[in-house]
Formats: C-alpha cells, structure tokens, sequence
C-alpha cells in the first residue's frame, strides 16, 4: 500500500496519543494502589481505637 505524505503525522500523532493513554493509565492505577494502602492503614488505626484495648495500640504504618 503507497503512502501519501499527509497520512505521516496522523500516524505520529496517534503514536503520542496512545502513549499519553499509557501513562494516564499506569499513573491511575498507582494512584489506585496508593489509595487501597492509606484507606488500609486509616482501617486499621479505626479498629485499634475502636477496641478495648486502646492502650495497646501503637503507632500503625
């Protein structure tokens, strides 16, 4: 199939676009992971005060 040289920079554009997509996607999906860990850690720390033994809690990481 012969090219036209118009069709050259759609082709490079659509390169950088779906590149763009990669990496918004990777960075929402370590913003997913980020959040998965702090709601965690903010479960724990809840069920800590919220039990009897409140004395023995320690500092959650």
């Amino acid at each position: 199939m012969v090219r036209r040289q118009d069709e050259e920079p759609d082709e490079q554009w659509r390169m950088t676009v779906n590149l763009l997509a990669v990496i918004a996607v990777l960075v929402m999906i370590g913003a997913g992971f980020w959040l998965l860990r702090e709601l965690n850690a903010a479960k724990k720390a809840q069920e800590c005060l919220a039990s009897a033994a409140r004395h023995q809690c320690r500092q959650l990481k």
